[in-house]
């Protein structure tokens, strides 16, 4: 991979936004976070053009493609879109974007559209699946999907399944399916079975994937999946999550919405002009080149002990994860559960068998100095004493989160190319009353890697804290942000 050079003739930051005035009260608990906000106070702007469903996958419910997945993590196209616009770099070459954590591929898929090259590296195999169905449908034979799906509809899915097909469930996903919904999903992999060309079966395939919530007892309820009352499940409450889809009409609604998107497709772009690496950040980051880069459009996981090995276990389920299978891949996402053991000692190997301790130290020592962190580290561990916590791991979890980011960052600074633009969404958290404030605390990462913090986009509404920590410690509205970061041009 080369090196890309950058010349942007008008600056993307010239939008019609509302400087933030500093508001924070300094406590002689908050002395560092208070001066480190002093010092970001001028690059925190309200950007009008951006809201809630911008920057979430609410924007993507009826969009050709991205709605075959509701992957709830996701940001928008249209938000992928305003970036490309604002930060469309001129240069000779096809310029280069990376999404680091890719999730189901929106910015890949967005930014080859628009004319693009795209790299992508995600490791949560549920994206994975999302992104290598699109790059599938970019050149299957639609007259050969349409064929099956007419098959489909007079496919009695009641018949059981010869070769004995059963899901392939976890521990947490027992009892997930009503009885004639597990036998219609037997059904319908025999049917797979009988369709001989790969790509179309593999988007057949995809197709059962996506619905599987939809059709089961659970909704995905940010840390966990929440359990319908009528599983049969034990539980502590009496949830109800509505109407149940039958798998029949879900299957074939939703393969119906495949071969409409399909037929809007355009020529294969995406497949020529993407590249998906599957795996972790901390691995294949380190491998990709200096200064390959033009931008950067990512939206890391946020610090809020969401656990998406949880939320799609029945997705991973499907995709054959076992419980040892599953351990490991929460172990090697990025730390944002109180399940995460720290992978500092793993992290240091890494970096010292590739000869590039320097780099590792330095990041280490910018995660030490980091006072603001520090700050919110040591107070969390005095509210873990006093037992202040409602999990005792949380501290360590804070810490573990940004010391991966902090390195994540470095390494995103090596990778782009001078003159280029960084675009990172992400949340600021609260726990036991203290606000986490993730977009200085990474910004100032950010600046300590070489980049330059330009400015921090705040949207309008920010987001309440929990009905938990409102009742102990009063509302407190935490800012959604944008982070805008570059790196200067040389010479």
């Amino acid at each position: 991979m080369g090196t890309a050079s950058v010349v942007v003739q008008n600056s993307p930051l010239d939008i019609p936004v509302i400087r933030r005035e500093p508001r924070i009260a300094e406590t002689p608990q908050n002395l560092n976070r208070a001066a480190l906000y002093r010092r970001f106070a001028d690059k925190l702007v309200v950007n009008p053009d951006l809201n809630r469903a911008l920057i979430s996958f609410q924007a993507n419910k009826d969009q050709p493609f991205y709605r075959w997945l509701k992957f709830k993590e996701a940001f928008s196209s249209e938000f992928v879109q305003y970036i490309l616009k604002k930060f469309n770099p001129h240069t000779d070459s096809i310029p280069h974007v990376l999404d680091p954590f890719s999730g189901a591929g929106t910015t890949l898929t967005t930014a080859t559209r628009a004319g693009w090259q795209a790299t992508g590296i995600e490791l949560l195999p549920v994206g994975t699946a999302a992104i290598r169905a699109r790059l599938t449908a970019d050149t299957v034979d639609t007259k050969r999907f349409e064929y099956h799906l007419r098959r489909l509809e007079a496919f009695s899915l009641e018949q059981p399944a010869s070769q004995g097909f059963h899901f392939p469930h976890l521990r947490i996903t027992t009892h997930a399916f009503p009885e004639q919904t597990e036998q219609a999903l037997s059904a319908y992999v025999e049917f797979l079975n009988g369709i001989e060309k790969k790509d179309v079966r593999q988007l057949f395939w995809f197709a059962c994937f996506s619905i599987l919530e939809e059709v089961s007892y659970t909704r995905k309820d940010g840390q966990y999946l929440r359990w319908d009352s009528r599983s049969g499940r034990a539980l502590k409450s009496d949830f109800h999550k509505g109407h149940i889809q039958e798998f029949r009409p879900a299957i074939l609604t939703k393969l119906r919405i495949m071969l409409q998107d399909l037929k809007k497709r355009n020529g294969g772009t995406f497949s020529r002009s993407v590249e998906v690496i599957e795996g972790s950040c901390f691995e294949e980051l380190p491998g990709l080149a200096d200064s390959s880069f033009h931008l950067v459009v990512t939206s890391p996981p946020y610090c809020n002990r969401y656990d998406y090995t949880r939320t799609y276990a029945l997705e991973l389920a499907f995709l054959g994860y076992d419980e040892e299978e599953l351990k490991t891949l929460r172990q090697t996402l990025l730390s944002a559960t109180v399940e995460n053991r720290t992978k500092q000692e793993a992290l240091a190997r890494e970096y010292h068998s590739r000869n590039r301790g320097e780099f590792y130290t330095k990041c280490v020592e910018t995660f030490t100095n980091q006072q603001a962190l520090q700050e919110v580290i040591r107070l969390l561990h005095e509210a873990r004493e006093r037992g202040r916590l409602n999990n005792n791991s949380i501290p360590e979890m804070v810490e573990n989160y940004f010391f991966e980011m902090n390195i994540v960052i470095h390494e995103i600074a090596r990778v782009l190319a001078p003159g280029g633009w960084v675009v990172m969404v992400n949340d600021n958290v609260q726990y036991n009353g203290e606000e986490v404030p993730a977009d200085l605390i990474l910004s100032d990462f950010a600046v300590s890697a070489g980049l330059s913090a330009d400015q921090i986009w705040v949207l309008p509404k920010g987001k309440g804290n929990s009905s938990q920590q409102m009742g102990v410690h009063g509302r407190n509205e935490l800012r959604k942000c944008v982070y805008v970061w570059s790196k200067q041009e040389t010479g």
